[in-house]
């Protein structure tokens, strides 16, 4: 894909195909940072109805969020990895991948979503405070890059930002807790 490409795009779910070229370009996508482990094949299997793909007019990936109902918190939901074509970024990709997955989990009866993000990743933490996703800022947080985060949250030297989206209560899907427009079938010109 180049500068001069078309980024609209439809979404859809993933299939277990999905996986071989998500995980083959992801770490370019994430400017180098070895992420490809984060796009296992069990995903695309096992969390594709949970999860979402963004395909430009050419049917080639534009997008990806992966993420998941937690079977034993059943109130709560995680955004496992989100990634946009570093091209077609800035063009509500993203956002609209969030909502398909805030509104899937929101009529599921989820009422909190969790995002991790690495601290000191300036894209990732502007990002997902435009999809009204806040810093959790509990016990154990600290002040890491400017943003609140949990040191060695994922281990030894692997500090975290946990960002989190509430919806409020007796907001539906759609509604005010959500954010603006959740759309039922998204797609993004």
């Amino acid at each position: 894909m180049t500068a001069g490409d078309n980024c609209a795009v439809s979404l859809r779910r993933p299939i277990e195909d999905d996986q071989p070229p998500i995980a083959g370009m992801v770490d370019e996508w994430f400017s180098g940072r070895r992420v490809r482990h984060l796009v296992a094949r069990a995903w695309f299997r096992h969390f594709a109805s949970t999860s979402w793909i963004a395909d430009d007019p050419r049917g080639k990936p534009a997008g990806f969020l992966i993420g998941y109902r937690s079977p034993d918190h059943p109130g709560e939901a995680v955004i496992v990895l989100v990634g946009v074509h570093p091209n077609c970024r800035r063009r509500g990709i993203g956002r609209a991948l969030v909502e398909a997955f805030l509104t899937d989990v929101h009529k599921a009866g989820v009422a909190t979503v969790t995002a991790l993000a690495w601290p000191g990743e300036p894209l990732a933490v502007a990002f997902f405070r435009a999809v009204a996703f806040r810093p959790d800022d509990g016990p154990g947080t600290q002040n890491l890059y400017g943003t609140p985060g949990i040191p060695d949250y994922d281990g030894i030297g692997e500090d975290r930002i946990v960002f989190v989206h509430r919806r409020r209560t007796g907001d539906g899907p759609g509604g005010p807790g959500d954010g603006p427009g959740v759309p039922e079938r998204p797609s993004v010109p």
